[in-house]
């Protein structure tokens, strides 16, 4: 089934999986996307022992006083070497503060040594709910995939800044404004925004060169918040999972991807399909390179099923 399409996809994985860490942990070399702003790379692939979950994009951006870290990574183990290379990178600088801009591991479980550190960990109100209910059964099946020396010390910790309205943060001279967003990805998403230079960190609600699965998340709701930051003022994005961009394209791309999906298993449910025709489809040529997107297709047909499954009424075929 679809084998041309799925070794591309294993060959854009493999480019990305490149291993994310030194002999003594985590590999995270800052890169200076624009003035002030920093950005720690995670690759595009499932979570293994040679990469310690680090799968996600992380950042800081740098103030007249201050720092402000965009998420805390997958362990307390990163979070460590990510303080170490903000510290490195601006001179010993403090951090400020620390958003966190949902609830999925790979962005929130560094928040350990964020608090431990006496910086202040903020976070979406209902993101923080999602965290409380399901973080110790997700710290256990990410132990069982990356193992328990990436894990050690991981503890499960809530952020203590809780927001369900957005933000302004004066990090000295450095305005930085954070936006909630609510259903779409996840129950609560931040997005941080960097007025100087007009970087948006966008966190999950934009993956670029990979398709995203959708555990939490309503498609008609996130491909409508995608449309609003579209339709913002902004230089540069960089998104939860992927490079950065400067262009609006790849949110296009991906909200077709999501009406996509949506509408195939719906239409495939309401036919009386079984959940293995309907991973027959040949998927659209545009995302045929994206890392992962064989595994991630699979993910979201079986999530939207069980949401069908469960719903009174699923939506309509188109």
């Amino acid at each position: 089934m679809r084998t041309a399409r799925a070794l591309a996809a294993l060959a854009v994985s493999a480019v990305f999986a490149a291993p994310a860490f030194a002999a003594d942990g985590y590999r995270l070399e800052p890169e200076e996307i624009a003035p002030g702003v920093h950005l720690l790379r995670g690759v595009q692939d499932e979570v293994s022992p040679l990469n310690g979950g680090n799968i996600a994009n992380t950042g800081f951006i740098v103030g007249g006083g201050g720092v402000l870290a965009v998420d805390t990574g997958p362990t307390r183990r990163y979070a460590e070497g990510m303080l170490a290379a903000i510290e490195a990178a601006t001179g010993g600088l403090p951090v400020r503060y620390a958003v966190v801009t949902h609830h999925h591991f790979d962005h929130s479980f560094g928040i350990p040594a964020f608090r431990d550190a006496g910086i202040p960990v903020v976070m979406h109100r209902d993101a923080a709910a999602w965290l409380a209910r399901d973080g110790a059964q997700v710290r256990e099946n990410i132990t069982a995939l990356a193992g328990e020396a990436w894990m050690a010390g991981t503890d499960l910790r809530m952020p203590d800044m809780l927001i369900d309205a957005d933000m302004e943060i004066d990090l000295g001279g450095r305005i930085v404004d954070l936006e909630v967003f609510r259903g779409g990805h996840t129950a609560g998403d931040i997005v941080v925004l960097d007025r100087a230079t007009g970087t948006l960190f966008a966190g999950d609600l934009v993956f670029h060169e990979r398709v995203p699965s959708l555990p939490h998340g309503d498609a008609e709701t996130w491909r409508s918040q995608l449309a609003e930051i579209s339709g913002r003022e902004w230089r540069r994005l960089v998104p939860g999972h992927g490079p950065p961009v400067t262009d609006r394209a790849p949110l296009d791309l991906l909200a077709g991807y999501l009406g996509f999906v949506q509408s195939h298993v719906a239409c495939a449910w309401r036919r009386g399909d079984s959940r293995a025709e309907a991973l027959l489809v040949e998927l659209p040529e545009a995302y045929a390179g994206f890392a992962l997107v064989e595994r991630e297709f699979q993910r979201t047909v079986f999530q939207l099923w069980r949401r069908f499954d469960a719903a009174a009424e699923p939506p309509p075929c188109p």
